[in-house]
């Protein structure tokens, strides 16, 4: 499965960017309601508009390897702790596809529209979720993976396997796909590997495949990146253009 790659864009949450207000000063956006899982998925996408054209009818999918665990956290210290009910925004941001709905309209996007979360595989089972609906819509699509670890960090290292002295970051990355090579800056494959032998290297998040393609691009390199788990891998290849 072969598809190609016209921008992109990556950021990896650290103190020194106030997201909410970049948000609101700069690509003023209406933030309200609105918590720092959300914030991070619209800040991505209006780094990927600065670089390309998004049409209104391009897909739109968004994957997490865990969520937004920080609203779930929240909602279970107030809920079952200290007997609160449940806040109706706070109901309406646990739901995937309320970031989804958020990113898609900051965007002008109105075509397919889905989230998606898998603990295993994250960026490449929704890179082949995409190419089998690209196939028939004949149309492009706009790739959102990001994690976001809320705190303590102990928990999302317990859930995703990690040891505790791991280094774990939130971080979203965006790429534009099409099935027309005209203008693309690189081409990805991806598909099951039943012979490479290697290993995948300790992730600093779920969506880390998504991240390393990102690097690929920025430095105008090949890249050849194996994810194993238990007894099967999955393989990307992404090879530069330009």
């Amino acid at each position: 499965m072969k598809l190609y790659i016209k921008a992109y864009s990556s950021y990896t949450l650290n103190d020194e960017l106030d997201i909410k207000k970049e948000l609101k000063q700069k690509y003023k956006l209406d933030t309200r309601r609105q918590d720092a899982f959300i914030h991070l998925a619209l800040y991505g996408g209006q780094l990927l508009k600065e670089k390309c054209e998004i049409k209104k009818d391009d897909e739109l999918y968004l994957t997490s390897g865990v969520g937004n665990a920080d609203i779930v956290q929240k909602t279970n210290t107030y809920m079952y702790k200290e007997n609160q009910p449940l806040k109706l925004f706070d109901f309406i941001n646990l739901l995937g596809n309320t970031t989804s709905y958020y990113v898609a309209k900051s965007l002008g996007m109105k075509g397919k529209n889905i989230f998606q979360i898998s603990d295993n595989f994250t960026y490449i089972n929704t890179l082949i979720s995409a190419y089998a609906s690209m196939l028939n819509s004949k149309k492009d699509a706009i790739i959102c993976s990001m994690d976001f670890m809320c705190e303590p960090d102990v928990i999302m290292k317990r859930v995703m396997g990690l040891e505790q002295n791991s280094k774990v970051v939130s971080s979203v990355n965006y790429q534009k796909l099409s099935l027309n090579p005209d203008g693309a800056i690189a081409e990805i494959e991806f598909g099951l590997d039943e012979n490479s032998t290697c290993k995948t290297e300790d992730k600093p998040h779920e969506t880390y495949a998504s991240y390393i393609v990102n690097c690929a691009l920025r430095d105008k390199k090949d890249l050849l990146h194996v994810e194993v788990f238990e007894d099967k891998k999955r393989t990307i290849k992404v090879k530069s253009i330009k």
